[in-house]
């Protein structure tokens, strides 16, 4: 009996061990704006600045032609009240996504980062990229970017990707890439994207102006210099 509850006590222990390990990521500050797409103004196609918004792309803009879409949808949120429907059609070598860029001080070279997220497919499979792009913002170079994670979700059910990588030196900017594409043939394809994050181990930005502003802090700053 004893052997039994101590057997018991360590598959436990194992299993919770296993929830914090993959939930670790998410105990650092999220640094994405709009993770949940609640504002359907988060959703941009008007080029730079990438930072605090999602830039769209597609092939072209008709699904109903055989295109590409992403937009704000409110029917199927994982959490809240909005997610993104990003959508090709049956035409090969199409492709539709979005990417937001996140800054940081290049002095955390070297430090882990996650990128992450939940995803849910209806219809047919396909191809799917999540990815990391590190960039120089000073010199506008890409510095490096991690392989595609290409793992579809396999259900109707809203599934975790994680996007894991170490900061590169020079880096003070990621830029966070979802998409779908049907480089391998026709195949159409209909992903929600919703609560995405990116999070660097031990990073606690700096609160902004506007949120000191916002706060009521900034005048008491000015104060007591």
């Amino acid at each position: 009996m004893r052997h039994l509850v101590t057997r018991s006590v360590a598959v436990l222990l194992a299993a919770g061990a296993a929830i914090t390990a993959q939930a670790a990521h998410l105990d650092n500050p999220n640094l994405l704006g709009d993770p949940s797409f609640e504002d359907p103004a988060s959703l941009t196609a008007d080029g730079p600045p990438f930072v605090g918004s999602y830039e769209t792309f597609s092939l072209d803009g008709d699904q109903a032609t055989g295109g590409d879409t992403v937009l704000h949808d409110t029917t199927m949120p994982r959490t809240g009240s909005g997610a993104v429907e990003i959508a090709i059609g049956s035409v090969e070598n199409s492709f539709a996504g979005l990417f937001q860029d996140a800054s940081f001080p290049s002095s955390l070279a070297g430090t882990q980062a996650w990128f992450s997220g939940w995803h849910k497919l209806q219809g047919n499979t396909g191809g799917t990229e999540a990815r990391i792009e590190w960039r120089d913002s000073v010199n506008d170079v890409e510095i490096s970017r991690t392989p595609n994670l290409t793992t579809s979700p396999a259900g109707s059910d809203y599934e975790e990707f994680i996007v894991s990588d170490t900061i590169p030196a020079g880096a003070d900017t990621a830029r966070l890439v979802y998409a779908i594409q049907s480089f391998g043939g026709v195949q159409d394809q209909t992903i929600f994207l919703d609560d995405v994050n990116f999070n660097i181990s031990g990073y606690v930005p700096e609160p902004s102006a506007a949120m000191l502003a916002l706060l009521g802090l900034a005048p008491l700053t000015r104060r007591r210099r």
